[in-house]
């Protein structure tokens, strides 16, 4: 049971790390988005700029929210499932 806690905590850190990244680099690669935001700060009155800005934005806010926080959460439980091991490792 030590050995399965100890490589389920380094997937989970590898996967959070993994998952974080992969956020950020799709947010940062989000052209939608950034197409949208160029139409509406150039016309802020036309209503279609505005409706393609507010169809974009919940994705990009998606993106970046799972960006800000699969990298923490995978460590933290990670993190748990490591001591965990450690843990049963040392009762054995």
């Amino acid at each position: 049971m030590a050995v399965y806690m100890k490589l389920l905590g380094t997937a989970l850190v590898l996967l959070g790390i993994a998952g974080s990244v992969s956020c950020w680099q799709a947010a940062s690669d989000d052209e939608a988005y950034f197409k949208a935001l160029r139409g509406l700060s150039k016309y802020p009155t036309n209503v279609l700029y505005q409706t393609e800005f507010k169809m974009a934005e919940p994705r990009h806010m998606l993106l970046l929210g799972g960006a800000a926080s699969a990298g923490p959460i995978g460590v933290v439980l990670g993190s748990l499932c490591l001591a965990m091991g450690a843990l049963l490792t040392r009762r054995d």
